[in-house]
C-alpha cells in the first residue's frame, strides 16, 4: 500500500452490483431473514468497494454532500433487511454535514454583514438561523461519530477510546477511513452543538477518546491528520498541552499534509486557532494552506481537500466580511483585507464599468 494512503480501487462490475441486487431480490421474496442479511450485506460491501471511492474523488463538493443527503435515509434502510449499513451511514453522515456547514457560513456571513450596517431585525434573523444550522451539522457530526463506533466496535471487537482495532479484515481501508472521519466529525459536534447552545447535547468525553484513538493509524499514511486531531484536542482540553509539543506537531501534520495531497490537518489546526479565539494563528493557517508550494491534490481524496478548502475559505471569508462588509474577493484567499497591497489589487471594479 502506498505510503500516502492511496486505494486500490477495484473498477466497478456490473456483474457484481448485478448479483448483489439479485440476492437481496431473492432475500425479499423467500422472506428469510438469514438470506435477507446476506444479501443486504453483500450489496453494502459492493458499495463500499466500487461506489465510495469514485465519490471521494469527486472534486465538487455540494455534488458529494447533496448525494450523501438524499441516499442516506436508502443506506439507512439496509436495516430492514437485518444488514448492518452502520460504516457506510457514518461517511453518508460525514458528508452530509457539509451541506449544513455551508448553509450555516452563509448565514453566519449574513449576521456579520447586517451587524456591521446596524440592521439589528436582519441580523438578529441571521443569528438564529445560523444556530438552527449548526444544530443540524452537529445532529450529522455526532450520527457519524456514533455510526462509526457501532459498525467498527461490533467488527474488530474492542473499546473506543480505550483500545485500538486490528485493522485487518476485509475492508480494512474503508474502516480506517470511517474511523479517522468519524473521529473527527464527534469533535466537529461538539464544537458546532457548543455554538448552537448545547441543542444536541454532544458527549463532552469525545475529545480524550479521540486523543487515543488517533494513536492507532498510522500518521503517515493519513495525510498527518491523527497527529493534527491530537495536537487539537490538546490544544483544547485544559491541561492537556503539559509536555506536549503542540506547535511543532501541527507543523510536521500540515508538511504530510501538503506533501500528500490532503489538507485535512489544516482544518484542524485552524479548529485549534478558533477555539482559543487566536486570529494571527487563524491567518498564519490560511495563508500557509493557500501558499503550499508544489501542492497536487490526492485524486483518490478530492473530496477531503475540497471539504478542506471550503473551511479555510470560510475562516478567510468571515475576516474579509467582518474588515469590508463582503466575501474574500477571487483569487485573493491567503490574503487579508488590511494588507493595503493587496486589498488594492484585488478590489473588483467590473461593477463600476457597467
Amino acid at each position: 500500500m502506498p505510503a500516502t494512503g492511496t486505494p486500490v480501487t477495484p473498477r466497478p462490475s456490473r456483474h457484481r452490483l448485478l448479483l448483489a441486487a439479485s440476492v437481496l431480490g431473492l432475500g425479499l421474496l423467500g422472506g428469510c431473514q438469514s438470506i435477507q442479511r446476506t444479501g443486504a450485506n453483500f450489496t453494502l460491501g459492493v458499495i463500499e468497494r466500487n461506489v465510495v471511492p469514485p465519490v471521494l474523488a469527486v472534486p465538487d463538493l455540494n455534488q458529494g454532500c447533496t448525494h450523501a443527503v438524499a441516499m442516506g435515509p436508502l443506506i439507512g434502510s439496509f436495516r430492514s433487511f437485518y444488514g448492518d449499513p452502520s460504516g457506510m451511514e457514518s461517511i453518508m453522515a460525514t458528508s452530509a454535514s457539509l451541506c449544513a456547514d455551508n448553509d450555516a457560513n452563509a448565514e453566519e456571513l449574513r449576521y456579520l454583514r447586517a451587524q456591521r450596517d446596524r440592521r439589528t431585525a436582519d441580523a438578529q434573523d441571521a443569528r438564529v438561523n445560523h444556530k438552527r444550522l449548526l444544530e443540524r451539522s452537529a445532529r450529522r457530526q455526532l450520527a457519524a461519530y456514533t455510526h462509526m463506533r457501532q459498525a467498527l466496535e461490533k467488527k474488530y471487537r474492542f473499546q473506543y477510546g480505550e483500545t485500538c482495532p486490528t485493522f485487518r479484515r476485509k475492508g480494512a481501508e474503508f474502516d480506517q477511513l470511517i474511523y479517522l472521519l468519524g473521529t473527527i466529525s464527534g469533535l466537529q459536534a461538539m464544537v458546532n452543538d457548543v455554538a448552537a447552545e448545547k441543542a444536541v447535547n454532544v458527549p463532552t468525553d469525545i475529545p480524550l477518546k479521540a486523543e487515543f484513538a488517533m494513536t492507532c493509524l498510522n500518521d503517515a499514511k493519513w495525510w498527518g491528520t491523527p497527529q493534527a486531531v491530537r495536537a487539537t484536542v490538546w490544544s483544547v482540553v485544559p491541561g492537556a498541552s503539559v509536555g506536549k509539543d503542540v506547535a511543532g506537531t501541527f507543523n510536521r501534520a500540515l508538511t504530510l499534509g501538503e506533501q500528500q495531497g490532503v489538507r485535512l490537518p489544516h482544518v484542524l489546526a485552524s479548529i485549534s486557532a478558533g477555539f482559543t479565539d487566536d486570529k494571527t494563528r487563524i491567518r498564519e493557517v490560511v495563508k500557509r494552506f493557500a501558499s503550499a508550494p508544489n501542492f497536487t491534490p490526492n485524486k483518490n481524496y478530492r473530496y477531503i481537500d475540497e471539504a478542506a478548502i471550503a473551511a479555510v475559505q470560510q475562516l478567510s471569508d468571515r475576516d474579509w466580511t467582518m474588515g469590508t462588509g463582503s466575501r474574500t474577493p477571487v483569487g485573493a484567499l491567503g490574503t487579508f483585507w488590511d494588507e493595503k497591497k493587496v486589498a488594492k489589487d484585488n478590489i473588483d471594479t467590473s461593477d463600476f464599468l457597467k
